[in-house]
């Protein structure tokens, strides 16, 4: 076979790059325990005459996109009594009013350049810092210049009126609102045990309501002035623009600021250390099960020297390895525990700690604990053994040797963090070369001893705390605290066995199939697609790409789902797919698979929905055969393991069952009947009495039958396709499967559809709050452009609605409109707009979104938010015509419904062609009250209120 034309492109690319890769481990130099270790030599950092810092990295990717954050060194920590949220609302405030933008202007002039607010333009604050995000378009520079002037307002020139903080007050109370439920009210109880003694256990960032409401204007402009100063700041900067230019606008915008000479001292936070193990028992009467949270809490750890870094690297392997192990206890018949996991973290800044967590069945919160202090001391007694931390090592390396191949390849906004984190922190900001580096060096040296040593500094019995939350139901048989303390004494004279596992094979298939043979290959040379026809029927696409170095995509569809089977065999058919994934395939277990898949690229997965089956997941190139195999024995080999099957259900009994207090639960419950009217075909499994219906064995045989014609499945890869190798990979291991070419399933109308016309209210909780969900469905012949109208509807009904709920009326924190078009199971459109808010204002809060409707029926949508919406449409289509997912999905769609594959070329014509009175129209043709379904959530409490 000849080369194709990308083909050659994308060996030549290859070579230089492994050349690169060959190269540059050459160039490696050693690294000493007490060497520094570098930070990216990318960036260039610095501090301006005032203090303040800077990060600044040129990256290409996406292209004329700048990713700006200004971080200030102060959050809730640094408030004092009359501020408790303050720090929190003076972020609300850096929207509301500055310097250079009056209130609402801001957002508006950044939507007008295709910065979505929530979505791109955002903040947040903590215990320790506010960071403010900003992404900003470079394709103009009066948007860049805009951006810095937006920063530096940030950073020195709220206006912080009094009219503007008033209006601001209800929106925080709404998002204080948002939060409240069962886990607020335990995490509330358990943080000031966890935090004990320290300022952090009475400054949750969100503050209290009665000063959020009342405080005096100054507390809130003193906090501003206290803490928002050049010295106490950072800028980062990354995206596609010269660093000397990014410096000279920091330089420009932020040189003139000045620090107080009464400035109060950022100083840090101690969390005192205990001797005695501190133990909580709380139980709320809407707590979904049981869950277990053992600390053990540590000093933060040091991030400067090669030394601390290897540190770092053993932490991650040890908290990998001891969760391994507790995933296969859990896969045993009567497992202690239903999940569970460790690993080492960070809480605030001056909290690192190494953490067991999970959750446990009724009865069993003895058990529980006491297998997560029995697996800690067994690896104290014993250790680890070499399989383990060999297997850990090959992750770890796999892992970091893919982030190099990919650097070049790399977003602006996923290295941007880094150095957010660096500032604040000193944590390690090495970037990806200097990560391989360490990481090839560091990684062969580190021995079991090492990570065993690390676990009995992390596993001591100082300074820990044992955290139990359950429901009110569980109470009576939760054990007492003294029980619980006893247990820490108990399993250390225990008689513990060593860690013992299985042996795995070193291979997937013991025999390799035989190829199938290609009857026909196509190009579409305008979207650069090759296909290929399969002897057994299917058709592969493929899709080369070199938007990623070290990524290809892969989706299998095939047309039927359980849809072909009777209601007797729904329960069956729904779970036939989680069978396989919970047993395994071939002779290998989960546990086994992910043992022989350590250290690779693979992620398979397989399922059966309603209408169809997939098999869909992701590998890198070196990888692809293996996860070609892996595809092949999804098809032809699914493995019968009642035993695993029966501790899944077992386990999903119980959370089933201790599921039914919640009441988010509930609502989700209630929902479901209602929108599917009380169908079992499109239902989900809410009640533990349902799983008795799942038929194990009719559950393998449909997966089987829905499997077994390869014929009936069409292919896609996408991502770095060297096409000389994978199409005879292809052909030996998906051209091998059985299948009848002739023979093709087409799904069959269950006849679930919406209900339109219906008004519902749902009571759950006890929590004063509400949601309210409109949702407008029916049918209608499905049309690309529409598709697109019926899009640009929603986001500009989610502005208007931003605008009137939330900035005028302050009735919500947030609120969002979207709608879409469907071609399964019949062609259809559906739309919502869905708030959470006070339940006094729920019909209030109702009437303005059906007035923001009626404005947009009525006279169309307002010019500017038109273009709003047609300019972030662009942007984002612009980037992620340089992005495999979205390529992926878009050649997906095209293929399943059987549209021309160069569909996606007319996206850009489709976007930019939306008028306002088309938006106008599909408002008036599907925003009507009898295409209506009105689902209004309020508490219990409210009932005898209406």
């Amino acid at each position: 076979m000849q080369n194709h034309p990308l083909v050659a492109r994308r060996l030549r690319v290859l070579v230089v790059f492994s050349f690169l890769v060959l190269w540059a481990s050459a160039a490696f130099a050693q690294f000493s325990p007490q060497d520094t270790v570098p930070v990216d030599q990318r960036v260039m950092r610095g501090r301006l005459e005032n203090g303040l810092s800077y990060f600044i990295q040129q990256n290409a990717k996406p292209e004329a996109k700048l990713e700006l954050r200004l971080v200030v060194n102060a959050g809730s920590v640094l408030e004092d009594e009359r501020q408790k949220g303050l720090a929190h609302f003076v972020e609300h405030m850096a929207f509301n009013g500055s310097e250079h933008f009056e209130k609402n202007e801001l957002i508006s002039y950044l939507q007008s350049i295709g910065v979505s607010f929530g979505a791109d333009l955002n903040a947040y604050t903590s215990f320790d810092e506010t960071v403010y995000i900003l992404p900003i378009p470079t394709d103009d520079r009066e948007k860049l210049l805009n951006g810095f002037s937006v920063l530096r307002d940030w950073a020195g020139g709220l206006l912080l009126t009094e009219a503007d903080i008033d209006a601001e007050r209800s929106i925080i109370v709404e998002e204080w609102r948002t939060g409240q439920g069962v886990d607020q009210r335990l995490r509330d109880q358990y943080l000031p045990v966890l935090l004990q003694g320290s300022m952090y256990a009475d400054r949750l960032p969100i503050g209290d309501m009665d000063i959020i409401r009342n405080a005096p204007y100054e507390d809130l402009r003193r906090f501003y002035r206290d803490w928002y100063r050049p010295d106490n700041m950072a800028v980062v900067a990354v995206g596609d623009v010269e660093p000397d230019e990014v410096l000279g606008l920091i330089r420009e915008y932020f040189g003139d600021l000045e620090n107080r000479s009464d400035a109060p001292e950022r100083v840090a936070f101690e969390v005192p250390e205990h001797e005695e193990t501190l133990i909580t028992i709380l139980t709320d009467e809407e707590a979904p099960g049981i869950q277990l949270q053992l600390f053990y809490k540590h000093n933060p750890s040091s991030s400067l020297t090669v030394q601390d870094y290897k540190d770092r690297m053993v932490r991650l392997m040890l908290g990998g390895m001891l969760t391994q192990r507790l995933d296969e206890i859990r896969q045993r018949p009567q497992a202690p525990f239903v999940y569970a996991g460790a690993r080492y973290g960070s809480f605030v800044r001056d909290l690192d700690f190494f953490t067991t967590t999970g959750a446990v069945t009724s009865g069993n919160t003895l058990r529980g604990v006491e297998s997560f202090l029995m697996e800690n001391e067994r690896v104290l007694r014993h250790g680890f053994t070499e399989s383990e931390l060999e297997r850990v090592k090959r992750s770890l390396s796999n892992s970091s040797e893919r982030a190099f191949q990919e650097m070049d390849k790399m977003e602006s906004r996923s290295i941007v963090g880094r150095y957010v984190s660096n500032y604040l922190t000193g944590a390690f900001a090495e970037g990806e070369e200097n990560r391989y580096r360490l990481y090839s060096e560091l990684l062969p040296a580190i021995t079991v001893d090492d990570v065993n040593q690390m676990a009995k500094r992390l596993l001591r019995d100082q300074n820990r705390v044992l955290i139990v939350t359950a429901s009110d139901s569980d109470k009576e048989d939760l054990p007492s605290e003294e029980a619980l303390r006893s247990l820490f004494e108990q399993v250390k004279h225990m008689d513990l066995e060593p860690y013992q596992e299985e042996e795995v094979p070193e291979v997937l298939l013991s025999m390799m199939p035989q190829p199938g043979s290609i009857l026909n290959t196509e190009d579409y040379d305008q979207v650069e697609v090759t296909a290929i026809t399969l002897q057994n029927g299917m058709r592969v696409f493929f899709k080369p790409t070199d938007y990623k170095n070290d990524e290809i995509i892969f989706t299998g569809m095939g047309k039927g789902g359980a849809s072909l089977y009777p209601d007797e065999d729904h329960y069956a058919a729904s779970y036939a797919s989680v069978m396989v994934n919970v047993m395994g395939i071939g002779d290998l277990s989960p546990t086994a698979l992910r043992k022989v898949l350590a250290g690779k690229n693979v992620s398979v997965t397989p399922n059966i929905s309603t209408y169809g089956e997939t098999i869909s997941g992701s590998t890198s190139p070196r990888d692809l055969e293996l996860a070609l195999q892996l595809m092949h024995l999804y098809f032809t080999s699914p493995r019968m393991d009642r035993e695993l099957f029966d501790v899944y259900l077992e386990n999903q009994r119980n959370q089933l069952e201790t599921a039914q207090a919640n009441p988010d639960f509930q609502f989700n419950k209630r929902l479901n009947e209602i929108v599917n009217q009380g169908n079992i075909r499109g239902m989900g499994l809410f009640d533990p009495d349902q799983l008795d219906r799942i038929d194990l064995n009719r559950g393998i045989e449909i997966y089987r039958e829905r499997f077994a014609n390869a014929g009936n499945f069409e292919f896609l890869f996408t991502g770095n396709l060297d096409l000389d190798q994978v199409i005879p990979l292809v052909s030996r291991y998906l051209g091998s499967l059985p299948g009848d070419p002739l023979v093709k399933d087409t799904p069959r109308d269950l006849g679930i559809r919406i209900p339109r016309g219906l008004s519902e209210r749902i009571e759950v909780g006890r929590d004063d709050k509400s949601q309210v969900i409109l949702y407008f469905s029916g049918p209608t012949d499905y049309d690309l452009e529409k598709s697109q109208q019926v899009s640009y509807l929603g986001e500009i009904l989610t502005i208007r609605l931003i605008e009137s709920l939330r900035e005028e009326t302050g009735g919500v924190y947030g609120v969002g409109a979207r709608g879409g078009l469907a071609r399964i199971p019949e062609e259809s459109f559906s739309f919502s707009v869905s708030f959470p808010c006070s339940p006094d204002n729920v019909e209030m809060l109702t009437d303005l979104v059906w007035e923001e409707i009626r404005k947009i029926q009525q006279n169309g949508p307002e010019e500017q938010d038109l273009l709003k919406v047609r300019e972030s449409k662009r942007i984002n289509l612009e980037e992620n015509m340089k992005r495999n997912g979205f390529w992926h999905g878009q050649l997906q769609a095209a293929i399943s419904a059987d549209m021309p594959l160069e569909t996606i070329l007319g996206a850009r014509d489709r976007i930019l062609g939306v008028t306002a009175d088309e938006v106008k129209a599909v408002a008036n043709a599907f925003l009507k009250r009898e295409n209506l379904l009105e689902i209004t959530r309020f508490p219990l409490s409210s009932i005898n209120e209406q």
